[in-house]
């Protein structure tokens, strides 16, 4: 089948997609539902995919459509459970007006950009890569460990295995100094998964899938999914860089189903109904961001939500407090002007907890439609990082540049002071790495993985 037929398949279905709902849900309420307008400005998303080379980049830009679809069946199966008021046409024709342009910065960078290609011989044996991370691999696989003993000494107890609703303690507790930097866990998970993938006999591979599955759960252990959902994420890019290509396998698919379980099944944990049906209280498990993000839009309009500054939480978030107190600026103060923050009592006085929205939402309520010069530029950058991972021959490069990737992919539904504050520990761990090198100076080994 050509690829001009596929897409006109591709935009049929997405065009149709408001009358599927419609015809499947059949609420009288209209407002409830997108329009059809708002599906055909999905053409163009569509259409760079297609047009896209890099199938990294392509896989990006195909989860935040996708991530359009988990929310309108959120919000749609969530109304049959509280049916309040709710618009969904204005919040979609802005998301995918700002999908628009980040599909066009990843084009105007992937068009401009020479695609490596892989030798028979590469493609016969996998993708070779040279193993230079030395010393530092001890300290990635010690890291959880240290993490959450330093935890459990601060904490007291594990939020998550409490057995009660901890949604409303678990940002206010005192989780010490090196919880700061749980980031690294991430890095840990997906060197213990080039442990496993390397490892040559039954045993040693169910050793590093069980210090793997252990490394996760201690990073769920505040029952927060940011570090875990960047793990499988990171985990995933990182298969398919060591297989040489991004291809959908049964790995892939589990990786998909443990990330979709964890996530609901951490939800549940926390709020303390382990055994409860999601869908019987919130409808669909998923895409609770996006309804927010609704509902945000049709009450407020950018400039609107009090205390909100984009620029400055971000700062905050990326900065060393140290260096922020010389400068002058309290990093709390600048970390609490987020989206999360400011966006926490809008609908609710009493709510404690931030409320996620988004990069478009905390983009479009920050500088309206002038964002779209931000977000075309972070297509441009997302490209740029795709082609860096297709490239990268080090292990060392793969481990941060798919922990990263990860990362960025989940900006459609996170918050930037907290990407900015990731993306400034990572600073710190390849500091680390660094030092590492400079003391511990080896000649570094090749190896090939074929999966």
């Amino acid at each position: 089948m050509s690829k001009n037929i596929q897409l006109l398949i591709y935009f049929a279905l997405v065009q149709v997609t408001p009358l599927l709902y419609q015809a499947f849900f059949g609420y009288n309420e209209y407002y409830i539902y997108p329009s059809l307008l708002s599906h055909s400005l999905l053409i163009i998303p569509i259409a760079t995919i297609f047009l896209l080379k890099n199938r990294y980049t392509k896989a990006f830009l195909i989860i935040w459509i996708a991530w359009l679809y988990v929310g309108e069946l959120k919000i749609l199966t969530y109304f049959a459970i509280n049916p309040y008021y709710i618009s969904m046409d204005e919040g979609c024709i802005i998301y995918n007006i700002y999908l628009i342009f980040l599909s066009i910065g990843m084009l105007v960078h992937d068009v401009n950009t020479h695609v490596p290609t892989l030798s028979v011989e590469e493609q016969a044996k996998g993708r070779l890569i040279s193993h230079n991370l030395g010393p530092f691999e001890y300290f990635l696989l010690i890291f959880p460990l240290i993490w959450i003993i330093e935890f459990v000494r601060n904490v007291g107890f594990i939020p998550i295995l409490s057995g009660n609703d901890v949604t409303d303690t678990m940002y206010g507790l005192n989780y010490g100094y090196i919880y700061n930097f749980g980031f690294f866990n991430c890095f840990s998970a997906i060197f213990l998964y080039d442990r496993f993938l390397n490892s040559t006999t039954a045993r040693n591979k169910a050793f590093w899938l069980s210090m793997l599955m252990l490394t996760v759960l201690i990073m769920s252990a505040d029952s927060k999914r940011l570090y875990l959902l960047v793990s499988l994420l990171g985990i995933f890019v990182y298969d398919k860089l060591m297989a040489g290509a991004l291809t959908i396998d049964y790995r892939t698919i589990m990786i998909l189903l443990s990330g979709v379980f964890l996530y609901v099944i951490l939800q549940n944990i926390r709020l303390g109904n382990a055994t409860e049906s999601p869908f019987e209280r919130d409808g669909f498990p998923l895409g609770s961001e996006f309804r927010e993000y609704i509902r945000a839009v049709n009450e407020y309009k950018p400039g609107d939500i009090a205390g909100y500054d984009l620029l400055g939480s971000t700062i905050g978030g990326f900065v060393n407090s140290f260096v922020l107190k010389l400068m002058g600026f309290d990093k709390s103060e600048l970390v609490h002007k987020d989206s999360a923050y400011t966006f926490m009592k809008l609908f609710d006085n009493e709510n404690t907890l931030g409320i996620r929205t988004g990069l478009t939402s905390e983009l479009y309520f920050a500088y309206s439609f002038y964002g779209l010069f931000f977000i075309t530029f972070f297509g441009w950058l997302i490209s740029s990082l795709s082609y860096q991972l297709v490239r990268v021959t080090k292990k060392s490069s793969m481990i941060f540049l798919s922990t990263i990737y990860g990362l960025l992919v989940l900006t459609v539904f996170g918050q930037s002071s907290v990407t900015a504050g990731c993306l400034s520990v990572t600073m710190y761990l390849y500091g680390i790495f660094a030092i590492f090198s400079f003391f511990s100076p080896r000649q570094s080994t090749t190896e090939s993985y074929l999966a």
